[in-house]
């Protein structure tokens, strides 16, 4: 049986613009990440910032270090 990746949410941040620079600094670093809209607005759109679960903690600590 293939086993399937597991994601999960390691931010949430408000307006695409920060998903993005997130996503792009977390991918440059080697890291699995996805980014998913929930609600909101233009700038007030909600996002979700996914890491694979075997990453997850390691790509919260970068965002941590970055100051993101």
């Amino acid at each position: 049986m293939k086993k399937s990746a597991v994601w999960v949410v390691i931010q949430m941040v408000h307006g695409e613009a920060k998903a993005r620079e997130a996503c792009e600094r977390l991918t440059g670093e080697g890291f699995m990440i996805r980014i998913r809209s929930l609600s909101g607005e233009a700038e007030e759109q909600v996002y979700e910032v996914l890491a694979l679960s075997s990453e997850a903690r390691e790509a919260r600590r970068a965002l941590l270090e970055w100051g993101l």
